[in-house]
């Protein structure tokens, strides 16, 4: 508006012309505002009238210039690397033009729909159904739910990944969204969003495309959240503890630290000026069975098991630092490949080992360099990065299984990319270490990138190792040729050896056991024996029998998102001959009984692969570089 008020005033000269150019600018500022109100979407959410666990969403559209023109849903979307048709969750979908009469719909595929008589359309209305749940039509692969919706009416909360209620026209993605939502009062909306209108019962956001949109969030529920200034950045904390078991205020207060040890990891200015963590706690297995968080570049998305505070505290610590790593990466590096992400056929990018790998690194190495955790515990989680890999192919090349990750043969390897690729971090860091004699290590490599590209420049995928070559010297271009895109298994004893850790394949070692059993998961989610191996003395004493479900360890429920933390507890914290109290679930003559298992704690000696410990004598070059490496200086 204010460039057509300046050419305006410019117009009044000679009397004539410039009243035609006065009508002219005139129509031409009322032509502006006409192209911006009908070439925005309009979106209404109803979080009020739902039934059946069904949501309403209206869409006034933009105007169309053409017959015919299609409506996309999400097919797969950033940071999942999974295809999740969210147009499955689709339905009663209508078109209607400005006087409400129907228009023709031809849904031609799980995520498209094509609308006749375009050049007529207002608004497209329809029912979703939210991927938490399943339903009758829900069909295909499970949505991690991070990545997924949920309405839950009889708890009135609400997670709306915003890609799972909200499509675009085809050919209209670039085009500004306005998001109104109403609800019942007492519920609040966290989000990353803009916020440009708020009522007891209603808000407005804004996006400026749907790529933005798609990026930001929401949680609404009974408010809980935490606000706090984390060097430059405004950071929110949202919590949904059904059971009241941990609050805003404790994830604010357990993750404080780190966030400023982010900041200073950072340079001491974060790249962005807001950040929203959205903590939904789940009281029972999630549909996936899984835990974890989706990352946006100003928010990221949790679904963990409800657990108290001091349990959950360095699970929420380890992925926070994870997600909150990806306001880097990709928000300020990123290929093509994701900067114009393709929603329905999606071109993967070549580097997960850069958007995946060196952010799980970094969430690691912040811990240790900043003194939240010893050398300890960073050898212990690099210890389990190893173990990990092992179990996957070690001849795949990185960068081809990236580009490949959607196809079967490749998608099995996802995982990967938390364990080999957090190791392509730790090698990469020592490498920029070693070849610049302490001077230049990652994180002023991605400080340099993010400078190249930033957030509004895409690089080419081929051309990011020369990039990198650039900034750095040749050594990193054949590390990156050789172990990246390469087959070749990562030079970790070497690596390791320039900052005097020593390394051995494997030791033995004394530790608690479980016996000789082999557990798995059953259709239920529920953890069982699935194996008696064979009759060692513990599983002997513990009368252990193919089939048990195990239901407590003891005293602590078991589920398949404690599971983990509560068998490592056991294993870490039990002394030689200490009972041992297990509450199983077993089939007695065709009838299901809660049997009581005792037994007294056993140590065995095993053997034990990847043993690392730092050198207490380390040379001076060794020091000098460990030095870089661990400390702040």
């Amino acid at each position: 508006m204010s460039h057509v008020c300046h050419i305006l005033a410019s117009y009044f000269t000679d009397p004539i012309t410039s009243v035609m150019r006065l009508f002219s600018g005139v129509v031409l500022f009322f032509l502006c505002l006409s192209t911006y109100a009908n070439g925005k979407y309009s979106v209404h959410i109803d979080l009020v009238n739902v039934t059946k666990d069904q949501v309403r969403v209206e869409i006034q559209t933009p105007t169309v210039n053409k017959e015919e023109i299609e409506y996309h849903m999400a097919k797969i979307v950033p940071g999942t690397y999974s295809i999740s048709d969210f147009g499955r969750f689709v339905s009663d979908f209508k078109a209607l033009d400005n006087e409400g009469k129907i228009l023709e719909v031809e849904r031609l595929s799980t995520n498209k729909w094509k609308i006749k008589s375009a050049a007529a359309l207002h608004k497209i209305t329809y029912l979703v159904d939210d991927t938490f749940d399943q339903f009758d039509g829900y069909g295909g692969n499970i949505v991690f739910e991070p990545g997924g919706t949920n309405i839950e009416v009889e708890n009135q909360v609400f997670v709306l990944n915003t890609f799972g209620f909200i499509g675009y026209l085809e050919g209209l993605k670039f085009h500004p969204y306005e998001l109104n939502i109403t609800h019942k009062e007492g519920l609040y909306g966290a989000t990353a969003l803009e916020r440009i209108a708020s009522s007891p019962t209603s808000d407005t956001f804004s996006a400026d495309d749907f790529n933005f949109l798609a990026d930001g969030p929401l949680m609404y529920c009974a408010p809980d959240t935490a606000i706090q200034q984390i060097a430059n950045a405004n950071i929110i904390v949202s919590v949904y503890s059904p059971n009241k078991k941990i609050s805003a205020y404790d994830v604010m207060s357990n993750i404080t630290d780190l966030m400023e040890a982010q900041s200073n990891y950072l340079g001491g200015k974060l790249p962005v000026d807001r950040y929203a963590y959205l903590i939904y706690l789940l009281e029972n297995n999630s549909l996936s069975g899984s835990m974890g968080a989706l990352e946006h570049s100003y928010s990221s998305l949790y679904t963990l098991p409800e657990a108290r505070a001091d349990r959950l505290a360095q699970t929420v610590r380890d992925v926070a630092a994870h997600e909150f790593f990806h306001i880097v990466t990709p928000l300020n590096i990123h290929s093509k490949e994701i900067g114009f992400f393709d929603y329905i056929d999606p071109k993967m990018s070549k580097h997960l080992w850069l958007y995946e790998g060196v952010t799980e690194y970094s969430a690691m190495h912040v811990q240790a360099k900043y003194g939240l955790y010893d050398t300890e515990e960073f050898l212990s989680k690099i210890k389990e990065k190893l173990l990990i890999r092992d179990r996957f192919p070690t001849d795949v090349s990185f960068t081809e299984m990236s580009e490949r990750i959607l196809e079967p043969e490749y998608e099995e390897m996802y995982a990967n990319v938390y364990y080999k690729g957090a190791l392509i971090g730790l090698c990469l860091d020592l490498h920029l270490l070693k070849y610049s004699n302490g001077a230049y290590d990652l994180q002023k490599l991605m400080r340099d990138l993010s400078e190249k590209y930033g957030k509004n420049t895409s690089f080419e995928d081929d051309q990011l190792f020369e990039d990198i070559v650039s900034l750095t010297n040749p050594e990193i271009g054949k590390f990156l040729s050789t172990y990246v895109s390469g087959t070749q298994p990562l030079p970790i004893v070497e690596c390791l050896s320039w900052v005097g850790i020593d390394y051995k394949p494997s030791a033995e070692v004394e530790t608690i056991t479980l016996g000789a059993i082999e557990l798995d998961v059953n259709i239920d989610q529920e953890l069982y024996v699935k194996k008696v191996v064979e009759k060692d003395p513990f599983s002997v004493d513990m009368n252990y029998h193919d089939g048990d479900v195990i239901i407590s360890l003891n005293g602590q429920g078991i589920s398949l998102m404690s599971a983990t933390e509560i068998l490592e507890d056991f294993i870490n914290n039990t002394n030689e001959g200490e009972k041992v109290k297990m509450v199983v679930r077993r089939e007695v003559k065709g009838k299901s009984k809660k049997i009581k298992l005792k037994g007294k704690a056993r140590v065995i000696t095993g053997i034990e692969a990847h043993q690392l410990d730092m050198k207490s004598n380390p040379t001076e070059e060794q020091k000098k570089i460990r030095k870089s490496w661990l400390t702040t200086h």
